[in-house]
């Protein structure tokens, strides 16, 4: 087998002994930043040094816990490498809880003596810290209340961890037939398989199955979500927060403005789901779509096979627009063991990408030759870039990016490679598959999450009003949503509206919405590498440089990205439009 398909995690640790030797070093930073306890307020050089040696201890500690995680990865039934492991993450508990009194530490300190420590030129790189530390103040409580919280902090998560486990484990749905009266297995995991399936009776069977669950228990799950809401409300207050929404997006690195109009235009724009949904229907032959039809691809041809050595030429021309430099430093990631490819047995499932500070990116496939393949290996790497970019140029507490921009830079590589593939496809049936495989991506990422976010915000301002909500009101709410969302072409089954009872990212609050405002970034920063704009690749890949060493929407500004202006949002309305409208020509000609 060629030498670059597997990740040489040589060039981490060449041997056990090196290892052995970053792991005792590791041990002597942590206590020298343990001697920087209740210190950091007499001077600028004990905060120096204390962030200096924390910065020098992440380095390290990244690098053991990359290694131990990816050589498990590699093969997870390998008793070494699940003990090392084992190993790495008791080690990251004790880093953890070393310096977890520095930011805390740092809350107590006056603004103006920080304000004094950062006119120290050796206190330039840890500005962004210290600053995003000094706005968090006014939600720090005192040291008392935050001990409260935290020893509570358990029982907060404990409705959460109750839902994944009475939908995982308790759940039995009731099985399926197919036309020959075979029974199928039904679970969650088969329910969207069988939604993609061109017969319509298994997927009306597969929709009803699902739902007869959920409405069955729904006054619990109920019980258990608003628990969540609650709770979230309720520390939102306590942290002088104006709501959770308020909260949630602060601790995004974003904020309301960005929330509310992102639903204001999706709200202006769902003419275009309802244009969808037509088209769906006309495909279907059907005069409207019940909520079943929504994920069958009636233009879906058959996938050839995809070599590696093709998909990896395809990535390559597809994200040429990019520009040589990235290029030739994906050329490079494909010749130097950045990537391990193919599936084998014990190893993980899925795919990431995995950014090591001081080595470089390591990303994880399981490639079949599938062409949902090709589109992992430019996404996956669109991480990677990311992460290689970051870490060349800040150091490694200013490389780390927030999630508001964690997805954008492997969506753009997405949409080239889409864009590439649909602008390069001579036969018309595969043309229109890949247009209508975009199209879908599309509404399941800004519009389907939209809707979710827009749920969101309704049931955390009731609760914030002192409402009281029943299972009836929740299914009220989000009926109506669906209803608003699909528009006239579709039937609106009664058994959607218990569809917010098995969304999972309910109980991490406010959290899909940056799946919408992700992949509008994306659609923005894709549309202006394609229309050739001159120099805006390289304030792209400048972009990609600061890693998190600026607050992430300052970041997106610097690519005429503004998720506050209602403009960038059109701008993701038309791409959508635009191939919407090539989908209708091509079916009509």
């Amino acid at each position: 087998m060629n030498n670059n398909l597997e990740w040489n995690l040589q060039e981490i640790f060449k041997n056990e002994e090196e290892l052995e030797n970053a792991i005792n070093e590791l041990y002597e930073l942590i206590e020298k930043i343990k001697e920087s306890k209740g210190k950091l307020s007499s001077s600028v050089d004990e905060m120096y040094n204390c962030y200096k040696n924390l910065e020098k201890a992440l380095e390290i500690h990244e690098k053991i816990y990359g290694y131990a995680m990816l050589k498990y990865h590699k093969d997870m039934s390998n008793q070494d490498s699940i003990k090392l492991f084992k190993r790495a993450e008791s080690i990251t508990t004790d880093f953890s809880e070393a310096e977890s009194f520095i930011s805390p530490e740092v809350s107590k300190i006056s603004d103006e003596k920080l304000e004094e420590y950062l006119k120290d030129s050796r206190m330039k790189e840890f500005e962004k810290t210290i600053r995003d530390i000094m706005k968090e103040k006014k939600h720090i409580l005192s040291e008392e209340v935050e001990g409260v919280l935290a020893k509570y902090s358990e029982i907060f998560s404990t409705s959460e961890n109750t839902y994944d486990i009475f939908t995982n484990t308790e759940f039995d749905f009731p099985s399926i037939k197919d036309k020959n009266g075979n029974e199928l297995k039904m679970n969650s995991a088969l329910f969207s398989e069988y939604l993609m399936n061109k017969d319509e009776s298994i997927r009306k069977q597969a929709f009803e199955s699902m739902y007869s669950l959920y409405k069955k228990h729904i006054n619990t799950i109920t019980e258990l979500y608003l628990s969540r809401v609650k709770q979230r409300v309720i520390s939102s207050k306590l942290r002088k927060y104006e709501s959770s929404l308020d909260s949630a997006t602060n601790n995004d690195d974003s904020n309301v403005k960005v929330y509310d109009t992102l639903l204001e235009e999706m709200n202006k724009n769902l003419y275009l789901n309802h244009e969808y949904i037509k088209l769906k229907a006309e495909l279907l032959e059907k005069d409207k779509v019940n909520m079943y039809d929504v994920y069958v691809n009636t233009l879906d041809v058959e996938n050839k096979k995809i070599e590696y050595d093709e998909a990896k030429q395809t990535v390559l021309d597809a994200l040429s627009p990019m520009g040589e430099e990235y290029v030739d430093m994906l050329k490079h990631a494909f010749e130097n063991n950045w990537l391990d490819v193919y599936t084998k047995e014990n190893k993980m499932s899925g795919a990431y990408s995995m950014g090591i500070h001081s080595v470089h990116p390591f990303a994880l496939l399981n490639y079949v030759n599938s062409s949902r393949d090709v589109s992992t290996i430019a996404h996956e790497l669109g991480h990677s870039m990311h992460s290689y970019y970051a870490s060349k140029n800040q150091n490694i507490i200013n490389a780390n990016y927030t999630i508001m921009v964690a997805e954008v830079a492997s969506t753009v590589n997405e949409i080239l490679l889409a864009n590439y593939l649909i602008q390069k496809e001579k036969d018309k049936k595969r043309k229109m598959a890949l247009i209508n495989e975009q199209l879908d991506t599309i509404r399941a990422t800004l519009v389907r999450q939209a809707m979710f976010a827009e749920f969101e915000k309704i049931v955390h301002s009731k609760v914030e009003a002192g409402e009281s909500l029943t299972s009836d009101n929740l299914n009220e709410i989000y009926f109506n949503l669906v209803k608003k969302y699909f528009g006239d072409y579709a039937i609106i089954n009664d058994e959607i509206k218990y569809e917010w009872a098995r969304i999972p990212h309910f109980y991490s609050c406010f959290y899909v919405y940056k799946y919408s405002t992700g992949i509008t970034s994306a659609i923005v920063i894709a549309s202006k590498i394609l229309s050739g704009e001159k120099g805006y690749v390289e304030k792209y890949i400048n972009m990609l440089s600061q890693g998190g060493s600026k607050d992430s929407l300052s970041l997106l500004k610097s690519v005429e990205v503004d998720l506050e202006n209602p403009s960038t949002y059109e701008i993701a309305f038309e791409y959508f439009k635009k191939n919407l409208e090539e989908l209708k020509k091509l079916i009509k000609d």
